[in-house]
């Protein structure tokens, strides 16, 4: 009886695309795959809100406005995709786009302005770890804060609540 579908958390996420793209000026295609997944319904409590972070995430900071897109030989529609599957009585639930990525290169600078690399040669650090910086308070790439982004709240409490569950991020 504890168990719940991720229907309604998805379909939420939904939404959220649909009026976030349009008040970003972008176009995009939202795929679900796996909403019927069933959760135990503290999980789906303790997630959705990081859900919500992730996917928001993707649409303003992963997806390029169409412009962009084309320049870059890609369709003017971005696409998001958030599915869930249980393995091994695990359950994995992805947040994907095919936007432009992570960048690297300025998230290792801002790391360093920021003094966050504690003495350690940057040649030395993987991508995960550098990756890893985006998780913690405070850490924004964004130059200007928005109504979505650039005040460095979000994916250190994205990492807390899913660690309050037992689960980690990827």
């Amino acid at each position: 009886t504890r168990m719940m579908p991720l229907t309604n958390t998805f379909q939420k996420m939904n939404r959220i695309v649909f009026d976030v793209s349009r008040k970003l000026g972008k176009e995009i295609e939202f795929e679900m795959v796996g909403e019927h997944t069933e959760v135990d319904k503290n999980i789906i409590e303790h997630i959705s809100d990081p859900m919500m972070h992730l996917v928001r995430n993707s649409v303003d900071h992963g997806i390029e406005m169409p412009d962009e897109r084309a320049a870059a030989g890609k369709t003017e529609k971005g696409k998001v995709t958030l599915s869930a599957k249980t393995e091994s009585g695990k359950v994995w639930i992805t947040v994907k786009d095919d936007g432009k990525g992570l960048n690297r290169d300025r998230i290792l600078e801002k790391a360093r302005n920021n003094g966050l690399l504690n003495g350690r040669n940057e040649k030395e650090l993987t991508d995960k770890e550098i990756y890893n910086f985006i998780t913690l308070p405070g850490f924004s790439t964004k130059e200007q804060v928005t109504e979505y982004s650039g005040r460095g709240v979000g994916m250190d409490v994205v990492v807390q609540n899913i660690q309050q569950v037992g689960g980690s991020l990827e």
